[in-house]
């Protein structure tokens, strides 16, 4: 049975692999997730004010994303379905699923809560991009065709330098092993779960992974934040809206993230997600009114940008 949904699947996926085997598609799937993503930085903030989640409180910030990610996971199954694909995987298939959902979601988000609460935001903003950096100089030890070049070390230097530039008022670094090191250990699991999903590709459907990882991920979060002691207690109709929101915004960035790695080396794919902090800079002056008219702002555009097209020069 297991063999027949493969190959009814596979038959399904010729349109998909014409599309994400281009590298221009690639290129415009990585800018609308990553813009996505963007968006989704004021939207939590907005979404925390409207729970009345206190800033400090980051064990009920963990409960939300939890909440946020378990629907988010369901809501990609119950498409999945309604497209005539069948929900179900085969043994082999959990063997990606499970390891994907604890890293990508329930590991990586409660280290982050975690250890933002103990630094500085714009320490932490940097320590969020580490990922993208590891899994470009490490890439190569684990895939033979993602090959670390002077082109990728480089961009990975103009890009580092750009999201330093975006978080100029960071004036130094240091590190404590429940603030930084908390950071550090999220930024590894994000490497680890595009690598798992790397190794995916191509051996079990992109929304059964993305579906349910963020399920059983998000459940986990919810389990270990309600014994940890977080709370939701007020409920309004912004605060339902937004969360709905990010909801969708979960479902559509994360399985586009995961959709072109059939196709290219991780690196060049996980790259793009550098434009997540500009991205987020720009709707948060959109949604929040925020002062972005800074020269800080418009290098790190820059620099950013030639990071990612050094990275992804051939």
């Amino acid at each position: 049975m297991y063999n027949r949904d493969i190959s009814m699947y596979a038959k399904k996926v010729i349109g998909k692999k014409a599309f994400f085997s281009s590298r221009r598609n690639m290129v415009l799937s990585a800018v609308l997730y990553t813009f996505l993503w963007g968006c989704a930085f004021p939207l939590v903030k907005i979404c925390m004010e409207s729970f009345q989640i206190n800033d400090t409180d980051h064990i009920s910030k963990c409960l939300l994303a939890g909440i946020r990610f378990a629907f988010s996971g369901a809501l990609i199954l119950c498409c999945t379905r309604c497209t005539g694909e069948t929900a179900r995987t085969s043994k082999d298939g959990w063997r990606y699923i499970i390891p994907y959902g604890l890293c990508a979601t329930a590991f990586q988000y409660a280290f982050t809560y975690i250890g933002l609460s103990r630094i500085n935001g714009s320490v932490g903003a940097i320590y969020d991009q580490l990922g993208v950096f590891i899994i470009v100089l490490t890439g190569g030890l684990f895939f033979k065709t993602d090959v670390l070049t002077k082109t990728k070390l480089f961009g990975c230097i103009l890009g580092f330098a750009g999201v330093l530039a975006i978080n100029s008022d960071c004036l130094g670094f240091r590190f404590h092993p429940d603030g930084e090191g908390l950071m550090l250990i999220a930024a590894l699991c994000q490497t680890i779960s595009w690598y798992i999903a790397k190794v995916g590709a191509g051996k079990i459907n992109v929304a059964l992974l993305t579906g349910y990882g963020q399920l059983i991920g998000g459940i986990l979060l919810c389990v270990f934040s309600l014994i940890a002691g977080g709370r939701i207690s007020t409920v309004n109709v912004t605060a339902v809206s937004t969360l709905i929101l990010l909801i969708f915004i979960s479902a559509i960035a994360y399985t586009l993230s995961l959709m072109p790695l059939q196709y290219f080396p991780v690196s060049e794919v996980s790259s793009f997600n550098l434009l997540i902090t500009v991205f987020g800079v720009i709707m948060s002056a959109a949604l929040l009114g925020e002062n972005i008219i800074q020269m800080n702002y418009l290098i790190s555009l820059l620099l950013i940008s030639c990071g990612i097209l050094f990275i992804n020069r051939r």
